[in-house]
């Protein structure tokens, strides 16, 4: 016995290390896990996109030096300018997609820390190498380009642009005839950017002829880049209206017959709706003799009612609703949606180009969530993305 005396100190002291062991991985957990981690990890991937902001910025201004430069798709551009462009493309794409990753992420503080210090340091990396592209570029151009045929492209690329745009004025006189104020208040809008854009480059064209070698020409480019946006945008206002007109009546009668028949589920399964179904079904019905009344002057409102009816019919109904009644009300309120989706983003991307980075992030999302959903075969995947899509740009309606 007296051999064994030393098993049970012995048993002690190594249950106190692993007792100090599992005192210690808990207060690691924890630290990795606490208010102060996630503080930390906050300020790391807020770090990472205001590096985005600063990369999706350099990398705007070098697609518009290619283009100042006379440099996009053109027999003696050489092949290094173009890879590195194209590499920095798509840097930036992935770049929004990762840091929105972050955003979103709600694992352990410490990793999504160490994860944005990572894309910080990286993103940093690739503006530095955006920075000696743009720089290649301008010897380029100093050795292959001059002044005289700089100006020359892009005094080719205004007329191209007023060629292949047209004249918004025409677009906007059918939609005043058509369409109440608040239905077309982002097709006037685009237009007067759009006339705006035009003026500033003329005006940069002018003094460009004075000295082709100066900033001018950037300017001017900058100027049509803008153009072109506010008359897609225009452009996408009014086809956007039209099919809205088309649309609407039939969008809204539609409707009124599901709310009828949500109600009947309501009452039938009263356990497995929302327990203020039948208000909140009421409040649609209102909604949608409020969309009624103006959808022939206000048909893209009438179109966003339906849509938000449908939406808030689902989340009432819940697990009410059969997979068969699911799947058909998500095939009926896809096309809504999606429509709704669409129009948001256009008048997003219209926006000024020097938007905060939440609201670039915002974009980037929207877009996504709106090619998911097209790519979807499951029509209530595809609904669940279009309704994301159109959430993450919309305005109050």
């Amino acid at each position: 016995m007296s051999d064994l005396g030393w098993v049970v100190p012995a048993a002690i002291a190594l249950l106190g290390v692993a007792l100090l062991v599992a005192a210690i991985a808990i207060a690691v957990r924890l630290s990795r896990r606490s208010p102060r981690a996630r503080a930390a990890a906050s300020r790391s991937v807020s770090d990472s996109a205001d590096a985005l902001l600063r990369l999706d910025d350099a990398v705007n201004e070098l697609d518009l030096a290619f283009r100042a430069a006379d440099a996009v798709d053109v027999i003696d551009e050489p092949t290094e300018l173009r890879r590195a462009r194209a590499a920095a493309l798509r840097a930036r794409d992935r770049a929004f997609a990762e840091v929105s990753r972050l955003q979103d992420d709600t694992g352990l503080a410490a990793r999504r820390r160490d994860e944005a210090r990572r894309l910080g340091t990286q993103l940093d990396g690739q503006l530095e190498r955006v920075a000696r592209t743009r720089r290649q570029l301008d010897e380029w151009a100093r050795t292959h380009r001059t002044g005289p045929e700089l100006l020359a492209a892009a005094r080719r690329r205004r007329d191209e642009v007023l060629e292949t745009t047209g004249d918004p004025e025409q677009l906007l006189a059918v939609l005043r005839d058509r369409f109440a104020p608040e239905d077309r208040d982002d097709a006037e809008t685009a237009g007067r950017a759009a006339s705006d854009a035009l003026r500033d480059a003329d005006l940069a064209l002018q003094r460009a002829a004075s000295e082709p070698d100066g900033r001018d020409l950037f300017d001017a480019t900058a100027a049509l880049a803008r153009a072109e946006r506010q008359v897609r945008a225009v452009e996408d206002a009014h086809r956007i209206a039209l099919q809205a007109a088309e649309n609407a009546a039939a969008e809204v009668a539609a409707a009124r017959a599901e709310i009828e028949a949500a109600t009947e589920v309501a009452a039938l399964r009263p356990t497995e709706a929302a327990p203020d179904a039948a208000e909140h079904l009421r409040t649609a019905a209102r909604d949608l003799e409020a969309a009624a009344a103006v959808a022939a002057q206000r048909p893209r409102r009438a179109i966003a009612i339906v849509a938000r009816v449908r939406e808030r019919r689902d989340q009432t109904l819940s697990d009410a609703m059969t997979p068969r009644q699911r799947l058909e009300a998500a095939r009926a309120a896809l096309p809504g949606t999606l429509a709704c989706a669409r129009a948001a983003l256009a008048v997003a991307d219209a926006r000024d180009s020097d938007a905060p980075i939440a609201d670039r992030l915002q974009l980037e999302r929207a877009r996504r969530q709106l090619a998911a959903a097209r790519a979807a075969t499951d029509a209530e995947q595809a609904l669940a993305h279009a309704r994301a899509a159109w959430h993450a740009v919309a305005r109050p309606i």
